[in-house]
């Protein structure tokens, strides 16, 4: 059989964990970035989560993050941004739309809502807690490996991801969130979690739940503090 071309459209937490386990495209992506892969050294990483539109550089959440980093100016150069993705772990940007000698990412692309719970009670899809804890699992041992070995590349990691819900809560439908803070404590290497519950709660109470509820760290008011988070970590560590 080959796995290789097993489709990567992942609607639940079993077929999320066959696909981190058995796909070759898959792990082979995962081993390549957690032991092969090294970023030039850079002032800040940014992790960002994927989107639902593929290739990310498409969605309305990317061209809005490129629309602040581009307002950086020379700033920008010293940001390196990587997105945070199920199931492959980590896509920094330089590899976006690239293809590579078993990858395209112009054209490999997937559909991974399969941890979310809400949205597989909504498709009458299966879910396991089980299934679900042991996917955070790996791919959290994936990006620690990344954190540890890249220690020394970064001044500062920043995850500006989904950290609460508009009832300001943590959910474990922050799947983006919750295999970064595990990767984070198993390699021992902190990473900042933003936008934080001020900035929610601001979004929710100025714009509605809605608003963060669809946007979320795409939310203008989100970008905007992004902007000022970026500025002022750079200017620190310069």
């Amino acid at each position: 059989m080959d796995v290789t071309n097993i489709s990567l459209k992942l609607y639940n937490p079993r077929q999320v964990l066959e696909a981190l386990t058995e796909n070759r495209k898959v792990l082979q992506w995962l081993e390549f970035i957690s032991n092969h892969y090294l970023p030039e050294p850079k002032h800040v990483l940014l992790l960002y989560p994927c989107s639902t539109i593929k290739p990310y550089i498409l969605s309305r959440s990317y061209r809005m993050l490129y629309n602040t980093l581009f307002s950086l100016g020379n700033l920008r150069e010293k940001i390196h941004v990587i997105t945070v993705s199920e199931p492959f772990g980590l896509v920094p940007e330089e590899f976006y739309g690239k293809r590579i000698e078993w990858h395209d990412w112009e054209k490999d692309w997937y559909d991974c809502p399969g941890l979310f719970e809400w949205w597989c009670r909504k498709h009458n899809q299966l879910y396991s807690m089980e299934d679900f804890k042991k996917c955070v699992d790996i791919l959290s041992d994936y990006v620690a490996k990344f954190l540890e070995k890249t220690k020394d590349r970064y001044k500062v990691r920043i995850a500006f991801v989904r950290t609460y819900t508009s009832k300001l809560r943590h959910s474990h439908n922050h799947t983006h969130f919750i295999i970064v803070k595990t990767a984070s404590k198993k390699a021992g290497v902190k990473v900042e979690f933003h936008p934080p519950k001020r900035i929610v709660k601001r979004i929710v109470e100025k714009y509605g739940k809605c608003a963060w509820d669809f946007y979320g760290v795409a939310h203008p008011y989100a970008q905007k503090y992004l902007k000022f988070l970026l500025i002022k970590k750079i200017s620190k560590v310069s």
